[in-house]
């Protein structure tokens, strides 16, 4: 079975799960708990951090390159 692990790549907009107005390319996961994610998103300007609240499983299918 597929576990979210500290260290996965998040790839594009992830159905909005961090917000509306992050389309990055690609994020990483920093920490998990039992119903939040933390990402961030190493980009060229400066790295921005993602909450998200809710089941880590949600965001398995965000972890092949675009799959968006």
């Amino acid at each position: 079975m597929d576990m979210l692990r500290i260290g996965t790549k998040l790839y594009g907009y992830c159905n909005g799960y961090f917000g509306r107005d992050f389309f990055s390319s690609i994020k990483t996961v920093e920490a998990i708990g039992t119903d939040w994610v933390v990402a961030r998103d190493w980009g060229d300007d400066e790295d921005k951090v993602f909450f998200y609240n809710g089941d880590p499983d949600v965001l398995l299918e965000y972890t092949k390159p675009g799959s968006g």
